[in-house]
């Protein structure tokens, strides 16, 4: 198992993320650039990573993202889930985000 694994959080279905305080943001020709203020370490979104992000200023549910991205992208719910899942697993082992297993409704 790499280390990279062995840092990945699941994420569930009823699980709640949310942005983490300890984060700056900037865009910079249609990139995100976020800084993880505790690692010092940056990570860049581009695509559907923007649009994902702003949804995540606020605790919500995968299940709504996956929605949100299917109707403004017109792209394959399972896909789209599959996608979702695996950003936001990324987004948690970057310590960018926060993950409550407490559902939000």
């Amino acid at each position: 198992m790499s280390i990279a694994d062995a840092l990945m959080v699941a994420i569930d279905s009823g699980s709640a993320v949310v942005a983490t305080d300890d984060c700056v943001t900037t865009t910079i020709d249609g990139e995100v650039v976020l800084l993880n203020n505790k690692t010092g370490r940056y990570q860049g979104l581009l695509g559907a990573g923007p649009d994902i992000w702003d949804l995540i200023q606020e605790p919500t549910e995968p299940a709504d993202i996956v929605s949100a991205l299917v109707e403004e992208y017109d792209i394959d719910r399972d896909r789209a889930a599959n996608d979702v899942e695996q950003f936001l697993e990324t987004l948690a082992a970057e310590q960018l985000i926060n993950v409550d297993a407490s559902p939000t409704r």
